[in-house]
C-alpha cells in the first residue's frame, strides 16, 4: 500500500478537500473577527469573549447537533451546514458595518457549533469510506499534512486580506469558500451513507455516543488524557504574542518568526508520519505529547529569538503528530454507526480545552509572566504525556471495535 493510495477514492478526495478549505475558512473567518471586535470595542475583554463563544460555547452545544444530524445522508448534512455557515457570514458582512457585539457573539457560537459538526462528520466519513479498504490510516496522514499547511498558512492568508481589502471582504471571502465547500460535496455520488441509525430521537442518540465512551475504558482514557493534556497545551497560545515583545524583545516580527517556525515543525512531522509505516498510534500519541511540551519548556527557558524559533520547531513537530495519532487512535476502536457521534465528542473536548487553556494562559500572564505561562505549559504537558503512557499501557495493540447495543429508549 503507497502513501497516496486513498487518493484514488473519489469521496475521500472530495472530503479531503473540503476539510483543508475549512480551516483555511477558518483562519480568514477568525482573524477577521477578531480584528474586528478589538478595533471596535478596545476591549481584551470583548476579544475574549469572542473566542469563548467561537470555541467553548459550542463545545457544549455541537453533541447534541451531531446526534441530530448523523443519521441523515451525508450529502445531505455536510452541505447543508456549509451553506448555513456561508450564510452567516454573510450576515456578518452587515453586522460589520453596523456593529453590535451581541450578535457578533450569537453568529459566532452558531458558526462554531457547525464548524465542530462539520469536521466530526467529516472524519467519521472518511473512516467510512477508508476503513473497508484498509487505508484509514494512511487517509488520516494525509489529511494531517493538508490540515498542517493549511494551519501553517492560513492566518497569514487572513491576515493578508484583511490589509489588503478590509475585514468584511475577508468576512464575503469565507463565506464564499463555505458555499464551494457545499457544491463540492453536493455533487459527489459516492460520499457514505448515513452514520447513525435512523431509529430513536436524538436525545436518545447522544446518551447512546456518551454510554459507549463510558463503557468503552480505551476511548474514555484516551479523550480524558486528550482533554487534560490541551488545557496545558493551549495556555500558551493566546501570550504567545505577549511574550515575543516582552520577553524576547522581538516585536511583531519576533512573534511571526514563531508562528512560522511552529507551522514550519507541523508540516515537516506530518509528512514524515505519512512514511511511518506500522507506528501505533497509541505510541505515537505520548510522544508527541512530549515533544509539544518539550518544545514549550525550551520557550520559557529561551535567552532570544533563535533559541524560541527552535522550541517552536520542536513544539511544532510533536504538535503534527501528536492529534492525528488521537484521530487514528480512536477510530480503530468505534463501531461504525457512532463515529461521528464520538468524533464529535473529541472535538467538543478539543474546542473545550482551548476554553480553559486560552483563560489559564491568560491569568498566568495577568498576574505573573508570559514565561511562566509557557513554562506551565510545557511542563503541564510533558506530565500529561507521562500520564497518556500510565492510562494506555497495554492498549498498543490494535482493537477491533466492541460490540454496542444501543439502550431502549425510555
Amino acid at each position: 500500500m503507497t502513501a497516496l493510495q486513498p487518493l484514488r477514492n473519489p469521496a475521500f478526495r472530495r472530503l479531503a478537500t473540503t476539510y483543508t478549505l475549512d480551516e483555511i475558512a477558518w483562519s480568514f473567518g477568525t482573524v477577521a473577527l477578531a480584528i474586528l471586535v478589538y478595533d471596535r470595542t478596545g476591549s481584551a475583554l470583548a476579544a475574549t469573549a469572542l473566542f469563548l463563544a467561537s470555541t467553548f460555547v459550542p463545545a457544549l452545544l455541537a453533541p447534541a447537533l451531531t446526534a441530530r444530524l448523523d443519521r441523515l445522508p451525508v450529502r445531505r448534512a455536510l452541505p447543508a451546514l456549509y451553506l448555513v455557515e456561508a450564510a452567516l457570514y454573510l450576515v456578518l458582512v452587515v453586522a460589520a458595518g453596523r456593529f453590535w457585539l451581541p450578535l457578533v457573539l450569537v453568529l459566532a457560537i452558531g458558526d462554531g457549533a457547525i464548524a465542530i459538526v462539520g469536521r466530526a462528520l467529516t472524519r467519521a466519513s472518511v473512516s467510512s469510506v477508508l476503513k473497508p479498504e484498509g487505508t484509514l490510516e494512511a487517509g488520516n496522514k494525509l489529511l494531517n499534512v493538508s490540515l498542517s499547511v493549511a494551519y501553517a498558512t492560513g492566518p497569514a492568508l487572513g491576515g493578508a486580506v484583511v490589509a489588503a481589502a478590509g475585514v468584511r471582504a475577508s468576512l464575503g471571502a469565507t463565506a464564499i469558500v463555505f458555499g464551494l465547500m457545499a457544491l463540492t460535496l453536493a455533487t459527489a455520488r459516492t460520499l457514505p451513507a448515513a452514520h447513525g441509525d435512523s431509529d430513536g430521537s436524538w436525545w436518545q442518540r447522544l446518551r447512546d455516543g456518551l454510554a459507549y465512551v463510558r463503557d468503552h475504558a480505551i476511548v474514555r482514557r484516551i479523550l480524558t488524557a486528550h482533554g487534560a493534556a490541551l488545557c496545558f497545551a493551549a495556555a500558551a497560545t493566546p501570550v504567545e504574542v505577549v511574550y515575543a515583545d516582552e520577553a524576547l524583545h522581538a516585536g511583531a516580527s519576533g512573534y511571526g518568526f514563531l508562528l512560522a517556525a511552529w507551522g514550519a515543525g507541523t508540516v515537516l512531522s506530518s509528512i514524515a508520519l505519512t512514511r511511518a509505516e506500522g507506528a501505533s498510534a497509541i505510541v505515537l500519541i505520548p510522544l508527541g505529547a512530549i515533544g509539544v511540551g518539550g518544545g514549550f519548556v525550551v520557550m520559557a527557558f529561551a535567552p532570544g529569538l533563535a533559541v524560541a524559533v527552535l522550541g517552536c520547531l520542536i513544539g511544532g513537530a510533536g504538535n503534527g503528530v501528536y492529534y492525528v495519532s488521537v484521530v487514528q487512535a480512536l477510530q480503530e476502536r468505534i463501531d461504525e454507526d457512532l463515529q461521528a457521534r464520538v468524533m464529535s465528542l473529541l472535538e467538543s473536548t478539543t474546542a473545550g480545552a482551548y476554553g480553559v487553556g486560552f483563560m489559564v494562559g491568560g491569568a498566568l500572564t495577568a498576574m505573573w509572566s508570559s514565561r511562566l505561562a509557557i513554562g506551565v505549559a510545557g511542563v503541564g504537558m510533558s506530565l500529561a504525556a507521562a500520564a497518556i503512557v500510565g492510562l494506555l499501557r497495554g492498549d498498543r495493540r490494535a482493537i477491533r471495535p466492541a460490540p454496542f447495543e444501543t439502550a431502549a429508549a425510555s
